[in-house]
Protein backbone atom coordinates (compact mmCIF):
# COMPACT_ATOMS: atom_id res chain seq x y z
CA UNK A 1 0.00 0.00 0.00
CA UNK A 2 2.78 2.38 1.04
CA UNK A 3 4.83 1.75 -2.63
CA UNK A 4 1.29 2.46 -4.30
CA UNK A 5 0.95 5.81 -2.18
CA UNK A 6 4.69 6.96 -3.71
CA UNK A 7 3.72 5.94 -7.26
CA UNK A 8 1.13 7.89 -6.86
CA UNK A 9 2.82 10.88 -5.44
CA UNK A 10 5.15 10.87 -7.71
CA UNK A 11 2.78 11.07 -11.13
CA UNK A 12 0.56 14.11 -9.64
CA UNK A 13 4.61 15.19 -9.20
CA UNK A 14 4.89 14.71 -13.11
CA UNK A 15 2.23 15.60 -14.36
CA UNK A 16 2.42 19.07 -12.13
CA UNK A 17 5.87 19.75 -13.49
CA UNK A 18 5.03 18.22 -17.46
CA UNK A 19 1.72 19.47 -17.41
CA UNK A 20 2.32 23.39 -18.48
CA UNK A 21 4.81 22.20 -21.44
CA UNK A 22 2.69 19.61 -22.62
CA UNK A 23 -0.35 22.17 -22.92
CA UNK A 24 2.10 24.51 -24.39
CA UNK A 25 3.38 22.15 -26.96
CA UNK A 26 -0.59 20.46 -27.79
CA UNK A 27 -1.69 24.40 -27.72
CA UNK A 28 1.44 25.65 -30.36
CA UNK A 29 1.37 22.38 -32.53
CA UNK A 30 -2.42 23.07 -33.21
CA UNK A 31 -2.02 26.49 -33.83
CA UNK A 32 -2.66 27.23 -37.84
CA UNK A 33 0.05 28.80 -39.56
CA UNK A 34 2.81 28.31 -36.83
CA UNK A 35 5.02 26.43 -39.09
CA UNK A 36 4.69 28.87 -42.04
CA UNK A 37 5.85 31.95 -39.87
CA UNK A 38 8.60 30.01 -37.93
CA UNK A 39 9.71 29.75 -41.75
CA UNK A 40 9.23 33.58 -42.23
CA UNK A 41 10.75 34.27 -38.76
CA UNK A 42 14.34 31.89 -39.34
CA UNK A 43 14.58 33.89 -42.82
CA UNK A 44 13.23 37.97 -41.50
CA UNK A 45 16.81 39.72 -40.99
CA UNK A 46 14.79 41.61 -38.50
CA UNK A 47 12.02 40.56 -36.14
CA UNK A 48 9.88 42.33 -33.57
CA UNK A 49 11.15 45.07 -34.30
CA UNK A 50 14.41 44.77 -33.60
CA UNK A 51 17.52 45.56 -35.59
CA UNK A 52 18.42 41.62 -35.38
CA UNK A 53 17.90 38.37 -36.80
CA UNK A 54 16.62 35.47 -35.14
CA UNK A 55 19.65 33.87 -35.36
CA UNK A 56 21.59 36.63 -33.54
CA UNK A 57 18.99 36.29 -31.01
CA UNK A 58 19.93 32.77 -30.34
CA UNK A 59 23.29 33.53 -30.85
CA UNK A 60 23.01 35.39 -27.56
CA UNK A 61 20.86 33.41 -25.60
CA UNK A 62 23.93 30.80 -25.96
CA UNK A 63 26.66 33.18 -25.29
CA UNK A 64 24.83 33.83 -21.96
CA UNK A 65 23.62 30.18 -21.30
CA UNK A 66 27.24 28.41 -22.36
CA UNK A 67 28.95 31.57 -20.64
CA UNK A 68 27.27 31.41 -17.20
CA UNK A 69 27.66 27.40 -17.30
CA UNK A 70 30.98 26.93 -18.31
CA UNK A 71 32.07 29.95 -15.92
CA UNK A 72 30.23 29.13 -13.07
CA UNK A 73 31.29 25.50 -12.52
CA UNK A 74 35.22 26.24 -13.37
CA UNK A 75 34.98 29.00 -10.90
CA UNK A 76 32.94 27.41 -8.31
CA UNK A 77 35.25 23.78 -8.30
CA UNK A 78 38.23 26.37 -8.08
CA UNK A 79 36.80 27.81 -4.87
CA UNK A 80 35.26 24.56 -3.20
CA UNK A 81 38.54 23.30 -3.57
CA UNK A 82 41.05 26.25 -2.11
CA UNK A 83 37.96 26.27 0.76
CA UNK A 84 38.33 22.37 1.46
CA UNK A 85 42.08 21.62 0.96
CA UNK A 86 43.57 24.86 1.82
CA UNK A 87 44.22 26.30 5.38
CA UNK A 88 43.09 29.57 4.92
CA UNK A 89 42.38 32.32 7.78
CA UNK A 90 38.56 32.71 8.52
CA UNK A 91 37.78 30.12 5.41
CA UNK A 92 34.20 29.61 7.07
CA UNK A 93 33.85 33.61 6.92
CA UNK A 94 34.58 33.53 3.21
CA UNK A 95 32.12 30.83 2.65
CA UNK A 96 29.94 33.10 3.84
CA UNK A 97 30.11 35.60 1.95
CA UNK A 98 30.36 33.74 -1.06
CA UNK A 99 26.64 32.40 -0.03
CA UNK A 100 25.93 35.88 0.30
CA UNK A 101 26.10 36.67 -3.12
CA UNK A 102 22.97 34.09 -4.15
CA UNK A 103 20.22 36.90 -1.80
CA UNK A 104 22.08 40.11 -3.65
CA UNK A 105 19.04 42.17 -5.70
CA UNK A 106 19.84 42.73 -9.19
CA UNK A 107 19.82 46.53 -8.59
CA UNK A 108 23.38 47.10 -6.61
CA UNK A 109 24.58 44.37 -9.56
CA UNK A 110 23.56 46.65 -12.35
CA UNK A 111 24.98 49.54 -10.17
CA UNK A 112 28.85 47.56 -10.10
CA UNK A 113 28.45 46.43 -14.02
CA UNK A 114 27.59 50.21 -14.83
CA UNK A 115 30.89 51.24 -12.68
CA UNK A 116 33.35 48.58 -14.12
CA UNK A 117 32.01 49.76 -17.67
CA UNK A 118 30.49 46.33 -18.74
CA UNK A 119 27.08 47.76 -19.87
CA UNK A 120 25.62 46.77 -23.42
CA UNK A 121 28.06 43.74 -23.54
CA UNK A 122 28.12 40.26 -23.43
CA UNK A 123 30.52 39.95 -20.32
CA UNK A 124 28.07 42.18 -18.40
CA UNK A 125 25.18 39.67 -19.17
CA UNK A 126 27.12 36.92 -17.88
CA UNK A 127 29.71 37.55 -14.85
CA UNK A 128 26.87 39.12 -12.76
CA UNK A 129 24.71 35.68 -13.33
CA UNK A 130 28.17 33.96 -12.39
CA UNK A 131 28.79 35.09 -8.64
CA UNK A 132 26.12 33.41 -6.76
CA UNK A 133 27.63 31.15 -3.95
CA UNK A 134 25.43 27.79 -5.06
CA UNK A 135 27.87 26.52 -7.13
CA UNK A 136 30.66 26.61 -4.37
CA UNK A 137 28.36 25.38 -1.75
CA UNK A 138 27.41 22.16 -3.79
CA UNK A 139 31.19 21.47 -4.79
CA UNK A 140 32.65 21.71 -1.25
CA UNK A 141 29.84 19.48 0.19
CA UNK A 142 31.10 16.78 -2.45
CA UNK A 143 34.88 17.68 -2.12
CA UNK A 144 34.41 17.51 1.91
CA UNK A 145 33.82 13.80 1.41
CA UNK A 146 36.84 12.80 -0.52
CA UNK A 147 39.55 12.01 2.24
CA UNK A 148 42.14 13.70 2.76
CA UNK A 149 44.57 11.35 2.83
CA UNK A 150 44.22 10.93 -1.16
CA UNK A 151 45.66 14.61 -1.71
CA UNK A 152 48.26 14.33 1.09
CA UNK A 153 49.75 11.00 -0.72
CA UNK A 154 49.62 12.41 -4.28
CA UNK A 155 50.88 15.64 -3.14
CA UNK A 156 54.18 13.74 -0.95
CA UNK A 157 54.54 12.05 -4.81
CA UNK A 158 55.64 15.68 -5.62
CA UNK A 159 51.88 16.78 -7.50
CA UNK A 160 51.26 20.20 -6.86
CA UNK A 161 47.46 21.62 -5.79
CA UNK A 162 46.67 22.17 -9.42
CA UNK A 163 47.97 18.76 -10.74
CA UNK A 164 46.13 16.97 -7.36
CA UNK A 165 42.77 18.95 -9.17
CA UNK A 166 43.35 17.87 -12.30
CA UNK A 167 44.15 14.56 -12.25
CA UNK A 168 42.33 13.16 -8.79
CA UNK A 169 39.49 15.45 -8.27
CA UNK A 170 38.53 16.55 -11.17
CA UNK A 171 37.82 13.04 -13.38
CA UNK A 172 36.38 12.45 -9.57
CA UNK A 173 34.05 15.32 -9.54
CA UNK A 174 32.61 14.99 -13.34
CA UNK A 175 28.90 13.82 -12.40
CA UNK A 176 28.97 16.99 -10.25
CA UNK A 177 30.04 19.19 -13.35
CA UNK A 178 27.64 17.80 -15.73
CA UNK A 179 25.25 18.37 -13.62
CA UNK A 180 25.83 21.76 -12.13
CA UNK A 181 26.55 22.66 -15.80
CA UNK A 182 23.24 21.59 -16.91
CA UNK A 183 21.32 23.52 -13.90
CA UNK A 184 23.53 27.01 -14.80
CA UNK A 185 22.51 26.67 -18.50
CA UNK A 186 18.96 26.48 -17.96
CA UNK A 187 19.42 29.42 -15.47
CA UNK A 188 21.40 31.41 -18.19
CA UNK A 189 19.25 30.47 -20.82
CA UNK A 190 15.78 31.93 -18.79
CA UNK A 191 17.20 34.94 -17.71
CA UNK A 192 14.69 37.64 -18.72
CA UNK A 193 15.07 41.26 -16.68
CA UNK A 194 18.66 41.26 -16.14
CA UNK A 195 19.63 41.56 -20.47
CA UNK A 196 16.78 44.20 -20.42
CA UNK A 197 18.73 46.49 -17.77
CA UNK A 198 21.77 45.64 -19.69
CA UNK A 199 21.34 46.09 -22.56
CA UNK A 200 20.28 50.29 -22.84
CA UNK A 201 21.48 51.36 -25.58
CA UNK A 202 21.89 48.14 -27.68
CA UNK A 203 19.30 45.90 -30.39
CA UNK A 204 21.60 43.59 -30.60
CA UNK A 205 21.77 41.37 -27.04
CA UNK A 206 18.42 40.53 -27.33
CA UNK A 207 18.01 36.66 -26.15
CA UNK A 208 14.92 34.52 -26.90
CA UNK A 209 13.57 34.66 -23.95
CA UNK A 210 13.08 38.78 -24.20
CA UNK A 211 11.59 38.36 -27.60
CA UNK A 212 8.65 35.72 -26.18
CA UNK A 213 8.00 38.39 -24.11
CA UNK A 214 7.87 41.06 -26.51
CA UNK A 215 6.07 39.03 -29.08
CA UNK A 216 3.39 38.30 -26.04
CA UNK A 217 2.07 34.62 -25.62
CA UNK A 218 -0.57 35.06 -27.25
CA UNK A 219 0.49 36.16 -30.79
CA UNK A 220 1.78 33.69 -33.02
CA UNK A 221 5.56 35.01 -32.93
CA UNK A 222 5.49 35.00 -28.95
CA UNK A 223 3.86 30.67 -29.49
CA UNK A 224 6.89 30.11 -32.00
CA UNK A 225 9.53 31.95 -29.97
CA UNK A 226 8.39 29.96 -27.02
CA UNK A 227 8.55 26.50 -28.92
CA UNK A 228 12.04 27.78 -30.06
CA UNK A 229 13.07 28.90 -26.65
CA UNK A 230 12.22 25.23 -25.18
CA UNK A 231 14.66 23.11 -27.61
CA UNK A 232 18.51 23.95 -26.16
CA UNK A 233 17.85 23.68 -22.43
CA UNK A 234 15.74 20.42 -22.75
CA UNK A 235 18.30 19.02 -25.06
CA UNK A 236 20.75 19.85 -21.99
CA UNK A 237 18.72 18.06 -19.99
CA UNK A 238 18.11 15.20 -21.85
CA UNK A 239 21.61 14.62 -22.76
CA UNK A 240 22.85 15.48 -18.50
CA UNK A 241 19.68 13.54 -16.97
CA UNK A 242 22.19 10.65 -16.15
CA UNK A 243 24.23 12.88 -14.70
CA UNK A 244 22.20 15.02 -12.45
CA UNK A 245 20.51 12.63 -10.28
CA UNK A 246 23.79 10.81 -9.61
CA UNK A 247 26.21 13.98 -9.53
CA UNK A 248 23.54 15.86 -7.02
CA UNK A 249 22.86 13.74 -4.59
CA UNK A 250 26.18 12.80 -4.21
CA UNK A 251 26.66 16.38 -2.82
CA UNK A 252 24.48 16.54 0.12
CA UNK A 253 25.20 13.73 2.05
Amino acid sequence: MSKLFDHIILLLGCVIMIGPVALLLCDLLATPGLWARLVDLLRAEQVLGYHIGLGQMFANSLILALGVATLACVLSLLAAFALVFFRLPGRELIFGAMLLAMFFPILPSFAITHRLGLLNTHLGMVLPIVASGFGVLVFRQFLKQIPKELIEAARLDGARPLRCLWDILLPMSAPMVAALFAIFFVLGWNQYVWPLMLSTTRQDLVTVVSGVARAGPGAIDGQVLALLALLPPGVVMLLSQRWLMRGLTSGIH
